[in-house]
């Protein structure tokens, strides 16, 4: 892997650290915080109108053709400035499931909307264990005349109340392998039997619990195959954990430099406090962490661009990253002493980020757990599908 940046690539980071940087104040994304839907509609507009909620689309759907690893400098630089956005549950994952697993008429329909920007879709994966992994996957599918029933409760969807449609993923046939008997659901989020039970998050993102009674699809709303949905999914979802950990990264980043620059203004004992060695050696250790966990993640998105097996190097990195996201951005509130434990302090909202994200598409120890499996060559992992983090 080559790790300098094409010019390219360099062009587009520039850019987009240009225009977040013009357009995302933190000032700004505070005020978001406060909207109805939690994130901002013109900086969504303005995204799609360069391309990025269809960077990852092929260009004959209305993307741009880029690749993961593309995709991934660009949320490094969304995360830089902590940008509120539907771009995880409507572009990698939802979108790109239909992209993967869906027929032509559903591309068409659907992938051009949603790279202009306008078409919002959520996914519903994950139930009570909060992990996206297929054992844990109760609803169900029953077939019908012209189509299916579904029935069950899914965790922790994002912007759910907000999008147009659902993809859902539900278990249409028992078997003893957990990733066998899925099927992937497009359905219409005001459909009668669904109830929505809105979730506080600790980054303000909008969540919901969704609850699944008698809720009637047609057959033409099936994507992919049935009974094979993971196939299509677990691709999917690799992909989409790579990514995200570079808006980690860049969160990250983004609460370093704020503690860099505290640093250099705070004065105690007659000298800024960035004079002071251990301060210093904390710095130092946050930026070493957070360097490491970008190319981390760029390394796993290019293995996934090379069509290289990338399990472990996806967990790895997620793994790594939670833990070093965490640990900077609590840093930076350290730093800024009484004032960075306040919810008005500018640390604040790097902070809640880290700490969500390090629970979206797998905690650390989830990972951990995939990546002792593939270097000590065993079997997937089996969770336990009794244990619950969820309310009920």
């Amino acid at each position: 892997m080559d790790v300098n940046l094409s010019d390219e690539q360099q062009m587009m980071v520039d850019s987009a650290r240009e225009f977040l940087r013009d357009a995302c104040p933190l000032a700004t994304v505070r005020d978001w915080e406060k909207l109805p839907d939690r994130y901002p509609r013109e900086i969504w507009a303005r995204m799609a109108e360069m391309g990025w909620t269809g960077a990852i689309y092929p260009e004959t759907h209305g993307g741009m053709g880029l690749t993961n690893l593309d995709m991934a400098l660009l949320m490094r630089e969304m995360g830089r400035v902590a940008l509120p956005s539907p771009i995880l549950s409507t572009v990698l994952l939802a979108g790109r499931a239909v992209l993967e697993g869906g027929n032509e008429e559903q591309k068409q329909s659907l992938l051009p909307k949603i790279a202009a920007g306008e078409l919002l879709l959520s996914f519903a994966l994950t139930e009570a264990s909060a992990q996206p992994d297929a054992a844990t996957v109760k609803t169900s599918a029953r077939a019908v005349d012209g189509g299916y029933v579904l029935n069950g409760t899914k965790h922790f969807v994002e912007f759910a109340e907000q999008a147009a449609r659902m993809l859902v993923v539900a278990r249409t046939r028992e078997s003893v392998h957990p990733g066998q008997g899925l099927t992937m659901f497009l359905v219409d989020a005001r459909a009668p039997g669904i109830e929505y039970v809105p979730l506080q998050t600790l980054a303000l993102q909008p969540q919901a619990k969704v609850l699944l009674k008698d809720v009637k699809v047609s057959q033409a709303d099936v994507v992919g195959q049935v009974d094979h949905a993971w196939a299509v999914l677990d691709p999917v979802i690799q992909a989409a954990t790579t990514i995200v950990c570079s808006y980690m990264t860049g969160i990250a980043e983004g609460a370093h430099e704020l503690a860099v620059s505290y640093s250099k203004e705070r004065v105690q004992y007659g000298q800024p406090i960035g004079a002071f060695q251990a301060i210093q050696n904390y710095l130092a250790t946050a930026w070493a962490k957070n360097t490491m966990g970008e190319y981390l993640g760029y390394y796993a998105a290019w293995l996934i661009d090379q069509g290289i097996a990338a399990r472990e190097a996806v967990s790895t990195a997620k793994a790594f990253v939670g833990y070093s996201a965490v640990e900077s951005t609590q840093l930076a509130t350290q730093l800024h002493g009484g004032l960075g434990a306040t919810a008005d302090a500018r640390t604040t909202p790097f902070l809640r980020w880290a700490k969500q994200l390090q629970q979206t598409l797998g905690n650390c120890q989830y990972h951990e757990k995939i990546v002792a499996a593939e270097i000590l060559d065993k079997d997937p992992l089996r969770l336990d599908e009794t244990h619950s983090i969820a309310l009920t």
